[in-house]
């Protein structure tokens, strides 16, 4: 009965016509695949985190963020913008936020450059700025002391949103603003692990597993494929050496084996920003 209700759960959640898009995975499944409990803690993680806020922690590092303005009373965007969609008047900037721990119980920010949200219109498309945040209600707030264009100092609420859609979304307001003056941002974090490999196969041939697999990222140092020999044992990783099965951009390891049963999964590495999510589970049965 377990196992109904959980298949139940995904399937309803998968199809959902009203959350599908807020609510991707890395993960695709087919007939006949094995899914283990990691995989499900995974799938139940990304539920869990799918409306989550950031912490402060989690906002601590570097994003580049696509900035979405749309045209209101305060005047037209400078050449900084590119126009997104003419229909709605939308416009996009690009930029880049940083959050960062000051070590004593306070957190800073900085913006370069924090695209027409200080004053409106065109005003700070290159206004550099910075300040202190911190948590207000289920927001955080965050003050300036305003920039060298014009743009005056003043408080924002900054409501983030982990992992919306394919990126994480930052939604910004000023107290008072009139018309629509906040922005969304769609951000990614910088110097984070490569993304995750996918259609994650094994092809078995008596005493020989041959792994495939497909390259989703271009920042990889290689890939790490672990292996176990029972549902509940403990992953393995098969190391030929630096902590890797095998260097960049190679899709395939062929793992010899004795007759047995088999589970593997593979995650692409970056040695300064950690593995990425891993792939699917594949099983094999060997015999001679």
């Amino acid at each position: 009965m377990k196992k109904i209700l959980i298949a139940t759960i995904i399937l309803c959640f998968s199809l959902s016509p009203i959350h599908a898009d807020d609510y991707e995975t890395t993960h695709t499944f087919a007939a006949g695949d094995v899914l283990s409990a990691d995989m499900f803690n995974e799938l139940f993680d990304y539920i869990k985190n799918a409306e989550k806020k950031l912490t402060l922690n989690e906002l601590v590092g570097t994003w580049s963020c696509e900035k979405v303005f749309t045209k209101n009373t305060n005047g037209t965007p400078s050449s900084n913008y590119q126009i997104k969609d003419a229909d709605t008047k939308t416009y996009a900037a690009n930029m880049t936020m940083t959050f960062v721990n000051d070590g004593d119980g306070s957190y800073s920010w900085s913006s370069t450059p924090l695209a027409g949200i200080l004053g409106g219109g065109n005003k700070a498309d290159n206004c550099n700025t910075s300040g202190h945040i911190f948590h207000y209600k289920n927001y955080y707030s965050m003050v300036h002391a305003g920039c060298n264009n014009g743009a005056s100092s003043g408080t924002y609420y900054l409501e983030a949103n982990f992992n919306r859609k394919t990126k994480t979304q930052f939604e910004l307001d000023r107290p008072g603003m009139a018309g629509d003056e906040g922005p969304t941002l769609y951000c990614d974090k910088q110097a984070i692990p490569p993304k995750n490999p996918t259609a994650f196969a094994a092809a078995t041939t008596n005493l020989s597993n041959v792994l495939t697999w497909t390259d989703n990222s271009s920042d990889e140092t290689g890939f790490k494929v672990y292996k176990k020999t029972s549902p509940i044992g403990s992953w393995v990783l098969i190391d030929a050496g630096a902590g890797l099965t095998v260097n960049s951009n190679v899709v395939t390891y062929t793992d010899t084996v004795s007759p047995g049963e088999y589970w593997y999964r593979v995650k692409a590495n970056n040695v300064n920003n950690g593995d990425s999510v891993g792939s699917k589970v594949v099983k094999t049965t060997n015999s001679n």
